[in-house]
């Protein structure tokens, strides 16, 4: 299954790096329906056309809702999924305070697959957020491939610990688990002293990334996830989301989880 998976701040004229919430007007622009129109057309072969196959979708507030959404399009696994995440963050788990890759690398990953996602962290430093969801959909082994298609002032936000050799640039993703109590301090900050530490490498994840302006879906979607991360995001870019209901049928809409922001 291929699947769109869409932040509403990949519209933006800039980059947000913190959650700016409550909302506000802001000095940041947002695409224009030309130009939105023309990336869903253009360069992810989506159609008008109700007479044309569309994908089905979903839309959410908050990124990590995306997390479940994934859960259930691959069977928990027994569904490969090729995903497409379209956003200016890599939602990776790069952010200040974020310890989920260590929990992922030493503890998450011990668990067999089907297990994983009940031992995901929903409290404390380690927990499922907006910003890792995607780090662990891989850990639970629901992606067999993921394209970063990024803004173009960022892209350089990727976790090493989770690329095969610590190497972003590797198109492979190559999650590592490591037993746990050999991590510390030292460890954890040393590319080199996690590398020499014991480990299981799990399957390989084919890893793409590209600009937003240079990106072109490969096949059609399935499955369309529109995100409007109202932290990330300025009012003027809510105006975007009722375009994309022009292209997907959306099983949850805009106007059915707006009471949902925070």
């Amino acid at each position: 299954m291929i699947i769109a998976d869409i932040d509403l701040d990949i519209f933006l004229s800039e980059v947000s790096s913190f959650d700016h919430r409550p909302r506000a007007p802001s000095s940041v622009h947002p695409w224009s329906e030309a130009q939105v129109r023309h990336f869903l057309e253009e360069q992810c072969q989506l159609s008008r056309d109700r007479t044309s196959k569309r994908p089905k979708g979903y839309f959410i507030v908050h990124h990590d809702e995306a997390f479940p959404i994934f859960e259930a399009l691959s069977r928990n696994g027994a569904t490969p999924l090729t995903v497409a995440h379209i956003d200016a963050h890599s939602d990776f788990g790069t952010g200040f305070g974020d310890q989920s890759w260590i929990d992922i690398g030493q503890r998450v990953l011990g668990f067999d697959p089907e297990r994983r996602v009940k031992a995901i962290p929903r409290s404390g430093p380690e927990r499922i957020s907006p910003a890792n969801y995607l780090s662990f959909a891989l850990a639970c082994r629901w992606i067999a491939s993921l394209t970063y298609v990024h803004h173009a002032q960022s892209g350089h936000d990727l976790m090493p610990f989770f690329f095969r050799s610590f190497d972003t640039e590797c198109e492979m993703v190559e999650l590592r688990h490591i037993p746990h109590g050999l991590f510390d301090a030292v460890t954890a900050g040393s590319k080199d002293k996690l590398i020499a530490l014991p480990h299981v490498l799990e399957p390989p994840i084919l890893f793409r990334k590209v600009a937003v302006e240079d990106y072109r879906a490969l096949a059609p979607f399935d499955y369309v996830i529109l995100c409007q991360s109202p932290g990330y995001t300025p009012t003027e870019a809510d105006a975007l989301i009722p375009i994309f209901e022009e292209y997907v049928d959306f099983e949850v809409r805009f106007h059915e989880t707006i009471g949902k922001q925070t």
